[in-house]
């Protein structure tokens, strides 16, 4: 898919202009959430929303996204001069509902819509067990103790895939929290994981459209276990030092990703990063121009 933008829908727009609280940022650690753990283990409980667990992200155009602006510059500009305020008014108005808010209405009913055939896929499967399973598994092989008595650490997961500007691959989005036994906040990040492509290689290889459930669930368990492998690293990981923030560059189904952030150590074939906002990512994909394993040890003092 060519010249396309996506979309990051802030929550604090969600209600039709009316003021919201900020939300808080993505990451946060307790000093005491590791030991926590270390001495008390973990009960995991995913929270999931089956209606709600596919979606896709906002792609629009930015050939239409361009026209759209300088027709609403143009009308702006026009209905200003010829009839002031009250003009540029009923400009802005006409604006949202035909400009610039209609590409966007258009592109969410475009992503619901492309979304429906993995959510069809998916839905006639056993997810909240089958997640509880493989998350519950994954934590395991990660290494996090697991509790076993009566005083220990809640770990809630809440995850939702969501479906790349190409539709040929998902992001297994984590929202992550761990509690001690009064319900404290330890530990909260959301944790991001970018799946191999799914799509099917039909006749002289071009993609058919159609959806392998077999090959959907078994990246969606790498996801899964990916998504613990981050957690388990993260709550070991040293705060990252000021200097070591970067420019990570990477490309991502045929798409220059740019984003600031910290580095971290990655895990076989993915690659991993904190982004300035808390949240950790792990893409399949390698950086460019990564620091060495060396200096991100330098860098966090290990």
């Amino acid at each position: 898919m060519k010249g396309w933008l996506t979309v990051v829908l802030a929550l604090s727009l969600a209600s039709g202009g009316c003021a919201q609280k900020a939300l808080p940022p993505a990451g946060f650690k307790d000093q005491g959430a590791l030991p926590y753990v270390q001495s008390h283990g973990l009960k995991l409980e995913v929270l999931l929303n089956e209606q709600d667990f596919v979606g896709a992200s906002t792609v629009i155009d930015i050939k239409d996204a361009t026209r759209a602006a300088s027709s609403s510059n143009t009308l702006l500009q026009s209905s200003g001069a010829s009839a002031g305020l009250a003009g540029v008014l009923v400009a802005s108005l006409i604006n949202t509902q035909m400009g610039s808010g209609s590409l966007q209405r258009e592109a969410e009913q475009a992503a619901h819509n492309e979304s429906r055939p993995m959510a069809s896929l998916l839905g006639g499967q056993p997810l909240q067990t089958r997640l509880q399973q493989r998350y519950q598994e994954a934590s395991q092989a990660a290494g996090l103790k697991q509790g076993e008595g009566a005083i220990t650490a809640r770990l809630l997961v809440e995850p939702k895939l969501m479906l790349g500007p190409d539709r040929g691959s998902f992001v297994l989005i984590n929202q992550v929290r761990l509690e001690d036994i009064a319900g404290s906040a330890l530990y909260r990040t959301r944790i991001e994981v970018v799946s191999q492509p799914f799509r099917r290689c039909g006749a002289q290889c071009i993609d058919d459209g159609g959806l392998e459930l077999d090959k959907v669930l078994a990246l969606l368990d790498e996801c899964v276990r990916e998504s613990m492998r981050v957690l388990a690293a993260d709550l070991n990981q040293p705060a990252s030092r000021p200097a070591a923030q970067e420019t990570l560059r990477y490309v991502l189904d045929g798409q220059r990703v740019v984003e600031r952030g910290y580095q971290l150590a990655g895990n076989g074939s993915y690659s991993r990063y904190r982004n300035l906002q808390g949240a950790v990512k792990s893409v399949p994909v390698t950086f460019e121009d990564a620091l060495s394993e060396e200096q991100l040890q330098k860098i966090y003092g290990q």
